[in-house]
Formats: C-alpha cells, sequence, structure tokens
C-alpha cells in the first residue's frame, strides 16, 4: 500500500467514525423532541449493552447457549445485577462481578 492510500484510508475512517457523532447534534440540535422518541431512547444505551454482554454470558467456547451451573459467567453476573439492584452504583456492580467472577474461578 502506499501512502496515498494509507492515508485515505485513515481519513475516510475518520469520517465514518467521526459522521454518526457529530450528524445527530448537527441535525437535532436545538430541538426539542416528541416525549415519546426521548423517552425511547433512554432504553438504548441498556439495550446495546445487553446485546454485547449477552454472548460473553449465555455462550460457551463452542458458540451453543450454556444456561447451567457451572457457567461462571452467569454466576457472577447475577452477583452483578444484585449489586446494582441494591446499590445503583455502576462501580460497585463492577467491583462485585469482578470479584465474583474471581471468587468462582478460585473456587469452582
Amino acid at each position: 500500500m502506499s501512502y496515498n492510500e494509507i492515508l485515505l484510508c485513515v481519513l475516510g475512517t475518520a469520517v465514518v467514525s467521526y459522521g454518526p457523532r457529530v450528524l445527530p447534534f448537527a441535525l437535532l440540535g436545538g430541538k426539542k423532541l416528541p416525549k415519546f422518541f426521548a423517552r425511547w431512547l433512554q432504553f438504548v444505551p441498556t439495550a446495546v449493552f445487553g446485546a454485547l454482554i449477552f454472548t460473553s454470558i449465555f455462550c460457551g467456547p463452542d458458540k451453543t447457549f450454556r444456561f447451567a451451573l457451572d457457567n461462571i459467567e452467569m454466576l457472577a453476573s447475577i452477583f452483578a445485577v444484585v449489586a446494582a439492584a441494591k446499590t445503583k452504583s455502576l462501580a460497585y456492580s463492577i467491583i462485585a462481578g469482578a470479584a465474583a467472577y474471581w471468587c468462582l474461578q478460585q473456587f469452582l
């Protein structure tokens, strides 16, 4: 690859990455969103996060669904969810999940 091709790839990647971040602000900046749409948008981060971690928790190395008591990731996620429900703190949830995962790995 030549220098110009690499530079073009880097610039193209920057535009593709930067565009979706700026475009909503440029188009919707200063406008009031309908209530139903604003409420719907509140659930997007949670839904995306759930979709991202689902495979890590419930899929085994062979890409099959694992819902069993020997699934350490699933058991640790239960501790993290309980900590999140009780404390409403992201930091405590992460600490509880990581500590539970470590303990379960050590003792199971």
